[in-house]
C-alpha cells in the first residue's frame, strides 16, 4: 500500500495584504475627490462701507409708469406719450434717462413701478419695457403691479 504524503504546509498561514491596501487607497482617493471643502469665513470677501463726508445719503423717489386702456403712458400722474400706435416713446425715454442719471449721481438704486391696464395693448407694455432697457437708461429694478384706478 502506498503511503500518502502530505503537502508541506507553511508554518504561518497569512493573507495577501496587497489587494487590501489597493482597495483602501482607492477608497481614500474616492472620498478625497468627491468631498467638498467649505471656505473659511476669513476667506470670504467683504467690503466695508466707507464714510463719505457728505452726510446723509439722498434717496430718490420711485417712478410710477401707468399704461392706461387707451395706450397713453402716464408718468407720476403726468400724461406723456399719447400716440398709442407709435412704438416710440420719446418723452418717457427722456424722463427715464434723467431719472437714471440722478440715481447714479446720488448713488442710489432707481425703482420703477409699472402698472398696465388690462385693456391696454401688450405691445404698449413692451414699448415701456424696451425704454427701460435702453443703454442710456438700463434700469433693472422694476416692479410690475396691477392697474389701480384711483
Amino acid at each position: 500500500m502506498a503511503s500518502r504524503r502530505k503537502a508541506p504546509q507553511e508554518e504561518d498561514p497569512g493573507l495577501d495584504m496587497s489587494s487590501l491596501i489597493d482597495v483602501s487607497f482607492l477608497l481614500l482617493i474616492y472620498f478625497l475627490v468627491t468631498s467638498t471643502l467649505d471656505p473659511k469665513e476669513a476667506d470670504l470677501g467683504m467690503t466695508m462701507p466707507t464714510s463719505s463726508g457728505s452726510g446723509a445719503a439722498v434717496e430718490i423717489d420711485q417712478m410710477t409708469i401707468e399704461v392706461n386702456g387707451t395706450g397713453h403712458i402716464v408718468l407720476n400722474d403726468e400724461v406723456l406719450d399719447t400716440d398709442a400706435e407709435s412704438r416710440e416713446v420719446p418723452l418717457l425715454l427722456d424722463r427715464l434717462r434723467t431719472y437714471a442719471e440722478s440715481a447714479r449721481l446720488t448713488d442710489s438704486e432707481p425703482l420703477v413701478i409699472i402698472a398696465a391696464n388690462d385693456a391696454a395693448k401688450g405691445q404698449r407694455f413692451i414699448d415701456v419695457l424696451n425704454a427701460l432697457a435702453d443703454p442710456d437708461v438700463d434700469i433693472t429694478n422694476v416692479t410690475i403691479t396691477g392697474f389701480t384706478d384711483e
